[in-house]
């Protein structure tokens, strides 16, 4: 795929094979294109692993990403398909991780707990009610904000 211009990975994100889509934006994220972002929530529901049907490489990616990916998660944790509202919320568990320490392998001292906490206050479950998924979004939403306000 590294071999691959970013013309052709951009055509590729219209592939009929999710493997392929989903391996053109992981790239496109690693290259630091510019349309990064769209290629991974375009792909966000691509190839999820056979044992682990909540993770797929857009998941990583958007972590990767950040407060931007975060923001732009919120729309998909809102999606009629449970399936969507699932890797959204994951993605957005992995970025929030992020912001209290962790670096994808380790945590500091107490970051776990202290993440922990916060998200059971967020209480995203793709699951929920409607209202419920609702209150939990409008809660994400806040704290985006805040942390782009550097609260």
């Amino acid at each position: 795929m590294n071999q691959k211009s970013d013309d052709d990975l951009l055509r590729d994100l219209d592939s009929a094979d999710e493997y392929v889509r989903a391996q053109a934006a992981v790239t496109l994220v690693a290259r630091q294109h510019p349309r990064a972002l769209e290629a991974s929530l375009r792909t966000l529901n691509d190839a999820p692993e056979i044992a682990h049907a909540d993770v797929t490489p857009a998941i990583w990616s958007l972590a990767g990403l950040g407060l931007p990916a975060l923001q732009a998660l919120l729309e998909p944790m809102a999606d009629p398909d449970p399936m969507t509202r699932l890797h959204a919320g994951r993605a957005a568990m992995e970025i929030t991780k992020r912001r209290f320490g962790y670096d994808g392998r380790d945590w500091p001292e107490g970051g776990y707990t202290r993440w922990a906490n916060w998200w059971l206050g967020i209480d995203n479950r793709y699951d929920a009610a409607p209202d419920a998924r609702k209150a939990a979004i409008c809660r994400l939403r806040a704290a985006c904000k805040a942390w782009l306000e550097g609260a």
